[in-house]
């Protein structure tokens, strides 16, 4: 049989054998196979020849659980990334807003037995307390400036 034409094309029979899988041998269907690569007019042909071929029908459709397994998928995402966005703006309004004043509840007296423990504790609470505050009272203060526009530097008029 002759594969192809004085053209160069593939013939009729060449094409048809290849539709129907049958009367070509290896080294034939590699040559029709690279020939349909490159030639758009012999590849519509054999497009042609296939066209109106029965197709065949899967045993079960996986279409509906492709489109759970799709949408659980979306759901889980748009869910992670938003929950961490709120937690991560909660958090920081909580350190911006929150720390306007911080007071630690004392505890009870401790016996009287002991005062220098009783009064270092004391004394080391209130630096504690102190510095605290002055680091929030800080950290306000760099938050609140941040909405302030800086005033041109240039000279004077």
């Amino acid at each position: 049989m002759n594969r192809f034409r004085d053209d160069g094309h593939l013939t009729d029979e060449a094409l048809s054998a290849l539709a129907r899988g049958d009367e070509l041998d290896e080294l034939g269907r590699l040559e029709a196979a690279e020939h349909l690569a490159f030639c758009d007019l012999c590849l519509q042909r054999y497009t042609d020849l296939l066209d109106g071929a029965a197709l065949l029908t899967p045993e079960r459709s996986c279409r509906e659980s492709l489109w759970r397994r799709i949408r659980q998928r979306t759901v889980r995402l748009l869910t992670s990334r938003y929950a961490t966005a709120a937690t991560a703006v909660a958090l920081a309004l909580t350190v911006v807003w929150g720390s306007g004043r911080i007071e630690f509840v004392r505890a009870p007296a401790l016996p009287e037995d002991r005062p220098s423990v009783s009064q270092g504790l004391r004394e080391w609470t209130a630096k504690w307390s102190d510095s605290l505050d002055g680091a929030m009272s800080g950290l306000n203060d760099f938050f609140d400036g941040l909405g302030r526009t800086q005033p041109a530097r240039g000279g004077t008029n």
